[in-house]
Parts: structure tokens; sequence; C-alpha cells
């Protein structure tokens, strides 16, 4: 999932992944060939000649990515193409150069009153979005990604510097009364493009969500107390820790276990199960005796004091934004910009959702109680830390058809078809077939790169333009991150006149060495200039060092890989004059939509034709192991879908819960109690009691980047299934390599990025929905409700 929202002045989509962390990042060094001598510097390059079989071998070959690697040694680069990142303390002289032409436009934007500079607005304030933005996402994903700690505090130094101006920016009235009067001129707007006139709306509605009418004291207040809240929500999403690290039982209490595993976990007779690893997990499935397997439950669902304090100091100091910036809630001050609009909608929207699903998990708790009664007659309940432990006994005691191995056997022998350099390859031909775009891998410069094994891949059209560049840091190494994440650290927006002059007449690398693409205007045939995306696709997959047999990747790490290229796809095609509105940055509640639908492509037989080959003959995967595949994700729904839906739910009605009015009646008294909130949640909506002991909202991490929107999982959950229907046909009669069904969706969705009403979208895309959708709102997020969910489609 995409993303930890920041507090950001021009577009607040743009710093939205921090521990998601939405969203895949970085970066580049190749400018497409220029005709000018000014921009054929190192990093121009022609048209690179490759195919299959290269993009399989840089990530599944070792020695030939090695060799590859070769062709740019003695060629050097700054961090992701960029010109000042070569030594930590390029960091500062970025955010300083960046600072120096932000204020620039900020002067010229204050200084604005002919009628032209009045509309050039919207493209300066885009540009000083795009200078701030720059510098943020790549200081805030090098700070966390970099190994080396002295880069890492520099890029933690540049992120604050420009965070602090940013936030002032947030609260400078002169930029929004220029804006506003540009706005309320006809002769100015009926000169605005589409595109201009959405980004003016956008700023319009975060300077008043920011306060920006308020007097000189509050509007103070108002930067002072997000800077807090970018505080402390980092502290507690990076910080978080349980109430305890062990859980001690006696070893005869973890009978069902290996043995080995119990030996390797006593020490005089006592068994030290460390929380939230392997070993609890293994507990959790096969011990017998149910109440070491409720320590353990109760363990993992229990976050430290200091940790729930951080939460609800964030809790309490969004409720105060929220107040002062005149709305009853953080909730209703979040949700106004979204498709739901409101919290009733979400509201309504989970609720509805929760009842259609009571079904579904009333059948599955039936089948587990069924199970618990064979060594307990007199059960009446399936407890929570039942769940696991009697779910794999249902899955051993159930026929499988079409299955011929056990589940873990199955996952064993898929793997040897799922080498990660053949799924890389697989994607690149899913998206030639549906977008008519490639991935063509790209031998990294030095310095160009965070660490040796982050593979480069550029993104080719049909017409041979460079349109894209992602790093793919897809191995897990010490220290590094584990959670899977997309992050855009550039975005599409075409370059300016100006910038061109100033690159010419300083000679300087155009956009600091970053990659640019030009294009002839069809009109005028006059040569334009953009900025293309800059990506890194962040995973945590087994490394292949030094060893002969890649990276194998189970069926559910597959589907892991193919959601975060959804993001990636979004970012390569969402391709706008203006970064502002380009690609993930949409309405948060619509940016899941092209990841969750991607999770279909994974599985489908036509999609796994593509790429799924033995890694050492080339064998192509049989039919009965595909199909074994699909029966084992149709087994996997039926059995704890509901279960998985419900989890969802109760997490997306707790977020709603604690960015409402509780937080807001709690702050005389500067203190709310969120695991009374949390318990009165899964009391009143869940379907099994949950331990009033247990205090997991302090694992919750999404409550920082998702506040008040973590409902937009369920929500494009919903949609990514309609869409899947009736765009895609189920993946039938190779709907899933469907040419005219890509296109449809990329001119509907992915092309808009968010410079289009989200709903709009929809109602482009569906049809047969109009009048329902267009108009957005209750009945709209109702109707996306009646489609429904398929519970287990993210996992096999």
């Amino acid at each position: 999932m995409h993303k930890v929202l920041r507090r950001q002045w021009t577009c607040t989509k743009c710093l939205r992944q921090q521990v998601r962390r939405e969203s895949t990042a970085a970066a580049a060094a190749a400018v497409a060939s220029a005709p000018h001598t000014r921009f054929n510097d190192a990093y121009v390059q022609a048209r690179p000649k490759t195919d299959g079989d290269a993009l399989r071998n840089v990530f599944n070959d070792l020695d030939y990515y090695l060799h590859f690697s070769r062709s740019a040694l003695g060629k050097s680069s700054g961090l992701i193409g960029n010109k000042h990142l070569t030594t930590p303390r390029g960091f500062q002289t970025f955010a300083e150069t960046s600072l120096a032409e932000c204020k620039k436009l900020v002067d010229r934007t204050l200084q604005a009153s002919t009628l032209d500079e009045y509309v050039a607005l919207p493209q300066d304030l885009d540009r000083l979005s795009d200078l701030l933005c720059r510098v943020i996402d790549l200081s805030d994903f090098v700070r966390t990604n970099h190994p080396d700690p002295k880069i890492a505090t520099a890029a933690t130094t540049s992120y604050s510097k420009m965070f602090q101006y940013m936030n002032e920016l947030n609260t400078t009235t002169g930029l929004n009364d220029q804006l506003r009067k540009a706005w309320s001129i006809p002769e100015v707007r009926a000169r605005w493009s589409r595109e201009e006139v959405m980004v003016a709306q956008i700023l319009m509605k975060d300077f008043a969500k920011s306060g920006i009418d308020l007097p000189a004291k509050q509007r103070d207040e108002f930067v002072e107390i997000s800077n807090q809240i970018a505080q402390v929500g980092t502290d507690f999403t990076m910080e978080m820790e349980p109430a305890r690290a062990h859980v001690a039982v006696d070893s005869s209490n973890l009978t069902g276990l290996d043995p080995s595993v119990i030996k390797r976990l006593t020490l005089f007779a006592k068994a030290q199960v460390p929380i939230y690893s392997s070993s609890s997990k293994l507990a959790m499935t096969f011990a017998h005796d149910a109440p070491t397997r409720q320590l353990i439950y109760e363990a993992e669902r229990s976050a430290s004091k200091r940790t729930i304090a951080r939460l609800e100091q964030l809790l309490l100091k969004r409720a105060k934004l929220a107040q002062l910036t005149g709305y009853s809630d953080y909730a209703h001050m979040t949700l106004a910009d979204k498709m739901s609009k409101t919290p009733q909608a979400v509201n309504n929207f989970l609720q509805s959702l929760n009842q259609s699903n009571k079904g579904q998990i009333h059948t599955e708790l039936a089948q587990l109680l069924e199970v618990k009664r064979r060594t307990d007659p007199t059960a009446t309940t399936v407890d929570a830390w039942d769940h696991n432990y009697l779910l794999d006994k249902l899955s051993r005691s159930q026929p499988r058809p079409g299955l011929r191995a056990s589940k873990s056997r199955l996952f064993e022998t898929t793997k040897a078809y799922f080498s990660l350099g053949n799924v890389m390859q697989g994607l690149s031909s899913l998206f030639e077939s549906l977008y008519g775009v490639r991935l063509v891998p790209k031998a990294t410069l030095s310095g160009e790169t965070w660490d040796s094994e982050v593979r480069r891949l550029d993104v080719y059209t049909e017409k041979d333009e460079h349109i894209a560049t992602m790093y793919c840091d897809l191995f897990s190494r010490p220290g590094k991150p584990p959670n899977p994440a997309h992050f855009t650290l550039a975005c599409s927006r075409q370059i300016s006149d100006e910038e061109l002059h100033e690159a010419d007449q300083n000679g300087q690398p155009l956009n600091n060495g970053m990659p640019t693409l030009q294009q002839a205007d069809p009109v005028s045939g006059r040569i334009k200039y953009f900025q293309i995306p800059v990506i890194a696709l962040v995973c945590d997959f087994p490394a292949n060092h030094h060893v002969s047999t890649p990276s194998l990747l189970s069926p559910t790490s597959v589907i892991t890989l193919f959601h975060e290229m959804g993001h990636a796809v979004h970012s390569i095609l969402g391709r706008t004059s203006m970064q502002g509105i380009a690609g993930t940055r949409c309405a948060t509640d619509f940016a899941e939509l092209p990841s969750i639908l991607m999770e279909y492509f994974a599985m489908n037989p036509d999609v796994l034709k593509l790429f799924a080959r033995h890694w050492e003959t080339g064998a192509v995967m049989p039919d009965e192991m595909i199909q074994a595949l699909k029966a084992e994700q149709r087994n996997r729904a039926e059995q704890s879908g509901g279960w998985e839906t419900e989890t969802q739910i109760l997490m997306a009605m707790l977020d709603q819960t604690y960015h409402s009015g509780g937080p807001v009646a709690a702050l005389p008294r500067g203190r709310y109690d969120s695991t009374e909130a949390y318990h009165r949640v899964w009391d009143t909506h869940g379907s099994i009691s949950e331990p009033h002991s247990t205090a997991w909202q302090g694992f919750f991490g999404h409550l920082y980047g998702y506040g008040a929107t973590y409902y937009s999982y369920l929500f494009d959950r919903a949609i990514a299934r309609q869409v899947w229907r009736s765009v895609f046909r189920d993946g039938a009669d190779a709907g899933a390599v469907d040419r005219l069904a890509g296109q449809h969706f990329q001119d509907e969705v992915l092309r808009w990025g968010g410079g289009k009403d989200p709903w709009h979208c929809l109602e482009g895309l569906m049809g047969q929905e109009k009048g329902v959708l267009a108009e957005g709102g209750e009945a709209a997020m109702l109707e996306v409700g009646r489609w429904g969910i398929d519970a287990g489609v993210d996992g096999v």
C-alpha cells in the first residue's frame, strides 16, 4: 500500500509515502539526445538495443550483471543523476540552490501585476512545488534507504530545511491573494489550460486547509503544529515497539511445533519465543496449547506505553490543527477534497461493506468452530488466538481438488518458475501488451545508486521515447526497511523556456542533469522539453549473492511486485505538463486503484504464460500447476477471505474514529484514550472478541500516512474488482493482455494522474453507471459498496 501523507504546500499528494513508504523512487541519469550541444553530456543516450533475455539476466545472473555494468565504468554521476549529490554536503547545496530558485518564484508571484504575469501563476507555482518536492521526496527516501549514515544524516537535514520552508509557504497570504485575484479575472482563466485550472483549484484548497485566512498568530501556530505532527508522526512509525519482546513458556506447551524449533528456543526447560518472529508464527499455527497461543497473541497485539503515547500525541495535534483551521475534526478537514467528501459517506460505505461481509465470516467461523469441537466438544466460540491454528487444521482436513501437494510444497515448487528476472520480464511484456511501453535495463554510473544491488530500468514507448526511469532496489540486505514500496522522486512536467534559457546561459546541465524528454508539438512543430518521472521500487526479496540460483519468489511475492508495479505504471503513464497532478498525485482514495488492479493480473493464466518458466530448464509452467495455484487462491478466499476483509474494515473504522470528535473533545484535558476507542470499535463491529489487555493500535503505522483515509484500500479494492470484471473481462478470452482494454484504462484513468475528477474517470471507464458515479458523494460511495470485494485476491 502507498504512502504516508506529509503536509505539502502546493501538492498535498506529493509526500504521501513514508512508511508504505503509497508509495517507488528514484531516478535517472540519461537525457534523451538533444539537438543542442549544451545537453549532450554524459547522460545523453540513443535507444538501447535490448530484449527480454537482458532484462531477465540482469536480475537472475550476478555474473551477467557485473559484466553488463562494466559498460559504465569510469563514468561518474551524482545520486540518481543529480549533479549536486556526489558527496553528503551536496544535499545542502541541492537544498540551498533549490531554495534560492523557490524564493525567486515567490517574489515574482507576489509582484505579479500584468495580465501575462497572472496567466503564468499556475505554471510558476507548479514549478515552485516541483522544486520543493524534488528535494523533500529524494531526501526523505535517501534518509531511510541509504546505508551510509553520513549521507542519511545530510539528507535528513536537507529534508527538515525544505519541509519547514514549505510550511511557511502554506501560510504566506500574499501567494493565496495573488492566486485568488488571478482566478477572479475572466481573461486570465480563459487562457489557462485544463491542467492549469485544476492546479489552481488544488492550490486554493490547500491554502484554505492551511488556515490562510487566520490571523497571523494562528497562522504561525499552524506552521508550528504541522512541524510537530511531522516529527511525532515520523517517530511513531519509525520507533514503534511492543510492550515486551519475548514470551516465556514451558517448552512442553509448544508441542505441535517441530522439535528442533522447540530445542532452539529452550533454555533450562523454558522457551523464549520472540514476538513477531518466524517462531511466534509457527507457535500460533501449530502449538496445541491454547493458553500459550493466547499469551503470544496478546503480546503481539500490545504496543509499548511510549508508542501509544506518541500515537495519542499525534491524534491530539491533528485535532488541534483541524480546530485551528475551522473544521470540526481532522476527518472533515482531510476528506473535503477526496472522493468521499465527508466522514459520513465513509462510515456508510464501511458499515454497508461490513454488513455484506457478515455472511461470509459467519460461514468461516462456523467451519472453524466445528474443527475446534473435535478436540473440545464444549467449545461455543472461536477465540482470536485460535484462528491460524484452526485454519491450518481445516486446510489439512479438507479435500483439495486439483492439488496433488500441500500448500507449502506447491509454493516451493512454483518458486522455480518465478525467478525475479523472469517476473520482471513478464511485467515488461504485460505493459507492452496493454500500454505499448517496455522496461529496458541500463548500466548505472558510479555514484548513481545508493547500493550496488540496485538495478536501473528505463521505460520506452513504441516510438522509442525514453519516458521514465525506475531504480529497482529489490533484494534484502541488513538494515534495509523491509516494507515493499513505490517512491516517486520526480514527476512529469513541461520544462519552461526560462529554465532552458538559464541552463544555456549558465552552462549547466538542464534539469540538474536528471532525465528529460523532447517532443515536437503536433501543431507548431516546436520542440518541447519535459521532466520525466524518476521512480524507485523497493522490495525485500532474497538476494542471490555469489550463488548460481537466482532470487526465487513465492506467489505472494509475485503479487506484491505486481502491486508495486501498478503504482509505478501510474507514475509512468500519468504524464502531465504540471507535476502537481502527475501520476499518483491524485485523490488519496483513488491512488490505490492501479496497484490493486495489477494484483488480478499476477496469477492470470494468460499473463503467467508471458514469463512463468523454470529458471534452470526454461520449461513453461504446466497448466496443472497454474490451475493448482488458482484453486489454492479460491480455497484461501473461501476459508479466510471474510476474516481478512473484516480486519481491514475494522482498521478503517478505527482510523475514522481516531480522526473524528473524540480527540477534539479530549483537547481540554490533553489526554485521549486510544486504547478504549480501539476496543469500542472491535467490540461493536467485530465478529470475535478482542482481549481488553491488548493495545494493537500502536502498531497501526498507516494512521500517520493515511490519517482519515485508510478506507481507501477497501474502496479501491471494490473499484478494482469491478474494473477487472467489466473492462478486462475477468481475465477471460485473453482480456488480461487485451490492448484495447489496456488503452481504455490508460485513456480514462492512468493518463490523467490527478488532472481529472476521479468520479468522472470512473464514469468514463465504466460507462454503464452514467450519472450515479459522475455526481460523486454518498450515492456514488454506496454504489461502489454494492460492487463488493474479492477477498484473497492479494495472495494465494
